[in-house]
C-alpha cells in the first residue's frame, strides 16, 4: 500500500511562493476557477496568492480533502509517498517520494486559517528530486490504474507502488524504460512471515471487514511496533 498526492506545480521546490507565476506554463492550474486556493495575479513578481504547495517541502504535511474528511485506516506510518503534478497537457510528473511519519486522526480545530478544518497526514522530511530525474508524462491509467477525475489523493496497490519505484530507479539510476511494467531494480525487500492458523484466520476477518489486504495490516502492525521500539 502507498499514497500518491496529486499537488500544484512549485517553481521554488515546493518551499516558498512561486516567482512569476503568471510566465510560467507550469503554473497555469493556479489560475483556473475550480482549484481550491488563493489565486495569484498574473502580474505577480511572487505569488500573492497562498496554497498547501508553498509548505510541502518546508512543513512535511498534506491536509485531506474535501474539508472535514479523515485520511481513514489506509493511511498509516511507514506506507511510501509519491508526489506528482498535472503538466499542461494532461499528463503527469512525478516530481517526490517520501514516507508516512503519522496520521491525524482528527481535524484541526485550531491553527493557522489554511489549516482548520482539515486533518493531515505528515512525511518524513524530503526534497524534489533533481528536475533531470522527474518522471514525465505518465499518464492517469499509468500512475494509478484507472482514470483519475476528482480528489486530491489515491491510494496504490502494492504492485502499482513498486512499479512506480521502478520509474523512479530507472531515471536517476539507468535510463528510462517506456513501460511503466517493465522490469527493473528495486530497492524493496520483502517481508515473510510465518503466521499460526489462528492468527491468518483472524487477519483474514479483519481484512475483510476493512476491505484491505493482509500484507497491508501487517506492514502497519510492523511500523507501528518499530515507531513505539524507537
Amino acid at each position: 500500500m502507498a499514497i500518491v498526492l496529486r499537488v500544484l506545480y512549485n517553481n521554488r521546490d515546493w518551499q516558498a511562493p512561486c516567482t512569476a507565476p503568471g510566465k510560467d506554463n507550469k503554473c497555469f492550474l493556479c489560475f483556473k476557477d475550480n482549484v481550491n486556493i488563493r489565486k495569484p495575479s498574473p502580474s505577480d513578481s511572487v505569488c500573492s496568492g497562498h496554497c498547501w504547495e508553498q509548505h510541502i517541502c518546508k512543513d512535511f504535511k498534506w491536509g485531506c480533502t474535501p474539508k472535514g474528511r479523515v485520511y481513514g485506516n489506509r493511511a498509516y506510518p511507514g506506507i511510501k509517498a509519491f508526489f506528482v503534478f498535472k503538466q499542461p497537457d494532461g499528463k503527469y510528473t512525478l516530481w517526490g517520494r517520501s514516507t508516512v511519519k503519522s496520521v491525524n486522526s482528527n481535524i484541526v480545530e485550531e491553527g493557522e486559517e489554511w489549516e482548520e478544518g482539515f486533518a493531515f497526514i505528515h512525511f518524513d522530511a524530503f526534497e524534489p528530486l533533481p528536475t533531470d530525474k522527474w518522471v514525465k508524462d505518465l499518464s492517469d491509467l499509468e500512475l494509478v490504474g484507472e482514470s483519475w477525475r476528482i480528489g486530491r489523493h489515491r491510494f496504490l496497490s502494492r504492485e502499482r507502488e513498486i512499479a512506480l519505484e521502478r520509474l523512479i530507479d530507472r531515471v536517476t539510476d539507468t535510463p528510462k524504460s517506456d513501460s511503466i511494467a517493465a522490469s527493473g531494480h528495486s530497492s524493496k525487500t520483502g517481508i515473510y512471515v510465518d503466521l499460526a492458523p489462528i492468527i491468518r484466520q483472524r487477519l483474514n476477518k479483519i481484512a475483510q471487514e476493512e476491505g484491505r489486504e493482509v500484507e497491508e495490516i501487517v506492514r502497519q502492525a510492523i511500523a507501528e511496533w518499530l515507531k513505539k521500539i524507537q
